[in-house]
């Protein structure tokens, strides 16, 4: 198809206007559209909405020419169109699909593919000598009448759809490197409950239900957070629209009706209320195939991200470890992780029977990082490693390109603007999850889409003012149970399912508790929960079998030390005993543990390491080798030289010590992992 510029007048649409102001809540119904519309608050913020001049509105025709022309004040009252030019002579009745996009880019989708234009305001720009650039080759199917309506272009020029399987889907082209930087990502399921999306800032989407009704969600793609989702903001008949809804930017839209009378609309963010309804500037537009305009004209200030939080680098940050699933027939090897004090993020591999020799490398790219990372095998056995970015305060994750390999997929960079380390967890239908605090300690997380799909947006769970790290263990049924400490030393526990929280916040009693909490998970999913307290202990509670906590904690060990750090703890494969590791105030690391299976009686205090003193908490975990079950610990020394220490206590073992007194532990041998060569 030849596309060649022309100008002509085009006969312009009637405008007559309508606003809305109103002392109290009412529903405004004008030919046919009903719009819900809530009183705003007594001292409502201030209006920050702003536009940079006209909304600029295209329109295709069905002899195949395209008009551009202005309306005056877009999301005002009182504005009017100018005379109509011709921009296209022929050959756009060949899309389907037409869209506006940010800063003149209009964008055409038909059998070939998504097609980018960008008229500069005199002409159209040329791309390798061309005013047509073919960007994809994908999007056929949303030319046709059954998903035209369900893609959308934002202010920013970031494109949203949903997909045929009711998925919300994400994507951003990069016109420098001509690569879609961001293609597909699933931000949501469930939207086929919905026939029509139009965006309306950057991430802020209005959808229309099948019913009629219109919701209102703001998705904020820098934190990649959900900040508002499922709002209703039209009660129904908003089907009324049969040609469609589109926007300027800043919260407005235009609808065109079944009739051809064009009607324009603004909410507002800030006091979630209408500032202009039903307010019609034309009418004779149905005849046009495709009616749209400039994304970018308008803006909401009120539709700002999340604050970022400060995140330094921690000095001494714990050591992440875990063992990566089996290769075939060989033992999985194990996975290290740390931040060095200069932020620099250091992974490690070795196997499990070689713990001299240990594959290190650093985190591609300079960003510096803060706190533990995190780490975690997915459904396809590949590990996945999670860091919180220290000057942005985002998190990042790394994906192993292949099980047992040591190639990593590049960083996606997960956002979220938030104050703690990233908690993650597989769960029980082998799906991933992943939690954190916002600036303000309420907790956010992040599901992933089946045990295979993207991480879905961070989701607020609630809350106020926790302190430190979430800690969270997986349950049946993809229940996960959370556990917080708030900023007044308070340890609080919820469930978690499916991205919401299934029960409330519920305190387990006593106060005075620091740090984050450690947990051991006993057969029948009780959850055994262990805190550092200011008197100098470590307190210790076993939820009860329905579900409920008792309220009351039980110190463990003796007085024979002073607990300074947080406390880490396992379960142990082989006898069903719980141990707790904790680093005292002279950094020297100790241990107690239950003097039996199931056991309320716990040993005292006794030392573990070996004349070395550390300023890292400790961190435990249990793995194989070829002698069988190891549980142990890894901590970092001043120099961030890594230490195991590692027990036997595989089942021939605990049965050569049966004999021994109930108090007998086994050695713990320390390993000295070599360290990790310079940057």
């Amino acid at each position: 198809m030849a596309f060649r510029h022309a100008i002509s007048q085009f006969p312009g649409g009637s405008s007559r206007r309508r606003i809305l102001s109103s002392a109290v809540a009412l529903t405004v119904i004008t030919t046919g559209v009903t719009v819900a519309v809530h009183t705003a608050p007594a001292q409502a913020a201030t209006d920050s909405f702003t536009c940079t001049g006209p909304a600029v509105f295209f329109n295709s025709t069905t002899a195949g020419t395209l008009a551009r022309r202005t309306y005056s004040t877009p999301g005002r009252d009182g504005g009017t169109f100018s005379a109509a030019t011709n921009v296209g002579f022929s050959g756009w009745q060949s899309y389907g699909r037409l869209l506006g996009g940010p800063n003149g880019r209009v964008y055409g989708i038909k059998s070939n593919g998504l097609t980018r234009f960008r008229w500069t305001g005199s002409n159209w720009e040329q791309v390798d000598g061309k005013i047509d650039w073919l960007i994809s080759s994908s999007f056929q199917s949303y030319a046709g009448a059954s998903y035209r309506d369900k893609i959308t272009v934002d202010e920013i020029g970031d494109f949203y759809l949903i997909d045929g399987n009711g998925k919300l889907r994400w994507y951003r082209f990069d016109e420098s490197t001509r690569t879609w930087a961001i293609s597909g990502r699933v931000l949501d399921t469930g939207w086929e409950r919905f026939n029509l999306l139009v965006a309306a800032g950057p991430g802020v989407l209005y959808t229309r239900h099948t019913d009629g009704r219109l919701f209102r969600h703001h998705y904020d793609p820098v934190s990649q957070r959900w900040i508002s989702r499922d709002r209703l903001v039209g009660s129904t008949s908003w089907s009324g629209f049969a040609k469609g809804l589109f926007s300027a930017g800043g919260d407005t839209l235009f609808g065109i009706q079944a009739d051809g009378d064009l009607f324009q609309y603004r909410y507002r963010e800030d006091n979630q209320t209408w500032d202009l309804v039903a307010d019609q500037i034309g009418n004779g537009w149905g005849a046009f195939p495709n009616v749209f305009t400039t994304t970018d004209t308008c803006r909401q200030g009120a539709n700002a991200g999340p604050p970022r939080p400060s995140t330094p680098v921690q000095a001494d940050a714990p050591v992440a470890v875990m063992q990566a699933p089996a290769a075939t027939t060989a033992l999985g090897t194990l996975e290290f992780a740390y931040t060095d004090n200069n932020g620099g993020l250091r992974h490690g591999r070795a196997k499990p029977d070689e713990l001299g020799f240990i594959q290190w490398s650093s985190a591609p790219g300079f960003e510096a990082y803060t706190g533990k990372p995190a780490l975690v095998a997915d459904a396809q056995d590949r590990v996945n490693l999670l860091a919180h970015e220290a000057t942005t305060s985002d998190v990042r994750s790394l994906t192993q390109k292949t099980p047992a390999m040591p190639d990593w997929n590049p960083w996606l960079v997960l956002g979220g603007a938030m104050k703690s380390e990233p908690a993650v967890v597989r769960l029980s239908d082998n799906s991933l999850a992943v939690f954190a605090y916002d600036a303000n300690g309420s907790l956010w997380s992040r599901r992933q889409d089946g045990s295979t799909g993207d991480l879905l947006p961070w989701t607020s769970l609630g809350g106020s003012g926790f302190a430190g790290n979430p800690v969270v263990v997986a349950n049946a049924d993809g229940v996960a149970t959370i556990l917080a400490t708030t900023g007044t030393g308070e340890v609080r526990s919820a469930t978690w399912r499916a991205g919401a929280l299934t029960s409330g916040w519920v305190g387990l009693g006593g106060t005075g508790f620091t740090g984050a909490p450690a947990t051991a998970l006993l057969p029948g999913y009780r959850v055994m929960v262990f805190a550092r307290n200011t008197d100098g202990t470590v307190k210790t509670q076993l939820r009860n079998i329905d579900g409920t906590w008792p309220g009351t904690w039980t110190a463990i060990g003796d007085g024979s030390i002073t607990p300074d750090g947080s406390p880490s703890a396992l379960l142990s494969p082989t006898t069903g005993r719980v141990w707790v590791f904790v680093r005292a105030t002279d950094g020297s690391i100790h241990r107690s543990r239950q003097t039996a299976a199931g056991s309320t009686t716990w040993t005292t205090w006794g030392p573990v390491s070996s004349g070395e003193t550390y300023p890292t908490d400790p961190t435990t975990f249990t793995w194989q080798n070829s002698g069988g079950q190891q549980i142990g610990f890894v901590t970092r020394t001043v120099n961030s030289a890594i230490r195991l220490y590692a027990a036997d206590e595989t089942a021939d073992a605990s049965a050569a010590r049966s004999n021994r007194t109930a108090t007998a532990d086994p050695t713990f041998t320390r390993h000295d992992i070599p360290a990790p060569p310079r940057r």
